[in-house]
Formats: structure tokens, sequence, C-alpha cells
């Protein structure tokens, strides 16, 4: 097809050439004819094969044609993937927006029984310190009440010494009363109250069992030892 575009281009180029020889020699002499036998096949046909050799002689703008077509379609196809990843990149974007609204919420409610907790907490310390205020003034009413009971305890073992050292004295005088004057009686008694001295405190508890009172004929300081006037307790 290349020589079919060059022997047109060359019988174009020959009529165009005869047609001005012949404009030429009519200048000259005007009585020479011009030959359209010669001129328009010629000129009619190299034209054509001209036109028709000529669309296939590459000129390298089917290569760039192309190369641009398939550089579009390749612009398109890479198109359409962005497009493709724009949207699942969207998806991406609600499914994180949705997860952080689930996060804050989580966090929220987090924070409330943070908060919560930490109020039962203050109320349990509250109570707590309440409670050991109340055990604390208890223990304080059970130490009284011990002491008043351990106090009661000394009172009534003194009253029942007291009360048996009056008995033994009555004793002792109703036996004596027949047998002797009242001269004697004083002498008894006053020897009854000089064998209430005893050496230890166990002499003294076989006679006391729960010891004596400060104000009893048997009482001695030695044997008061913890000095709350009352000696040989239990």
């Amino acid at each position: 097809m290349t020589a079919i575009a060059i022997i047109g281009f060359f019988v174009f180029l020959f009529s165009l050439a005869y047609a001005i020889f012949h404009f030429i020699r009519r200048i000259k002499d005007r009585n020479k004819v011009f030959s359209k036998k010669l001129f328009l096949p010629s000129f009619i046909g190299g034209f054509l094969m001209l036109i028709i050799g000529g669309s296939y002689i590459d000129t390298g703008l089917q290569d760039q044609l192309t190369e641009a077509l398939q550089a579009n379609e390749m612009l398109s196809s890479e198109n359409k993937e962005l497009k493709a990843e724009m949207k699942v990149l969207q998806v991406s974007v609600e499914d994180l927006t949705a997860a952080k609204e689930d996060l804050d919420k989580e966090l929220n409610e987090v924070s409330t029984k943070v908060e919560a907790a930490e109020k039962a907490e203050q109320q349990l310390n509250e109570q707590k310190d309440a409670f050991d205020t109340e055990k604390a003034d208890l223990t304080k009413q059970i130490t009284d009440l011990q002491e008043k009971n351990k106090s009661l305890d000394s009172e009534v073992s003194s009253l029942k010494g007291q009360l048996a050292s009056r008995n033994t004295s009555t004793s002792t005088a109703s036996n004596n009363s027949s047998a002797s004057t009242s001269s004697q009686s004083t002498s008894t008694a006053a020897a009854t109250v000089i064998n209430e001295s005893f050496a230890n405190c166990t002499e003294l508890r076989k006679v006391y069992p729960n010891g004596v009172s400060s104000d009893h004929s048997a009482y001695q300081s030695k044997m008061d030892r913890d000095k709350d006037n009352w000696a040989c307790e239990r």
C-alpha cells in the first residue's frame, strides 16, 4: 500500500506538472491543445491512489492513538478501582464512627458506674466510721459496767464479811453471857478482836472467803495490793 501511495503521488505530481507545462506552452503558442485524456486520468487516478495508499502509511499516529486509548482505559480502570476503594473507605469510616459512638457510650456508662461505686464506698466508709464510734462507745459502756459490777461485787463481799463478823460476834456474846460476867465478856471481845489479825490472805480467806474492806478489823494494808481499800479480794 505504501508503493501505491508513492505511485499515486508521482502520477498526481505528473498531472500537475503537465498542467503547468501546458500553461507555459499556451503562453508561447495559443494553438496548443490541452489533453484532458492525459490530465484527468493521471490527476484523478494519482489523487485516489495517494489517498488510498496514504491511509495505510504508518506515520506513528495510530500507535499514539492506540497508546492513548490504552492509557485512557487504564485510567478508567484505575478510576473505577479508586471509586471502589473510596466506597470501602467510606464504609470503614462509617463503621469506625459507629464504633467510636459505642465506645463513648460504654465510657460514659463506666464513668457512671465508677462514680456510683465511689459514692457507695464513701457511704460505707462513713458507716464504718459510725460503727467504729458506736463500738468504742459500747466498749466504754461495757468497761464502765464491768467496773460497776466489780464494785458491786466488792460491796456485796464487804457486806457479807460484815454480816458474818456480826453473826460471829453475836454468837460469841450469847455463848459467853451465861458463863461469865460483863468484865469477862469484855476480855473475850478484846481477845476476839485480837484474833482477827491474820498472817496472810490464805488464812484470812478461810474465815472471809471474799476478803475484807478497810473498815473491818481484819483489814491490813499489806494485804491490799491494788490499794482499793479491800484486802484479799478474789
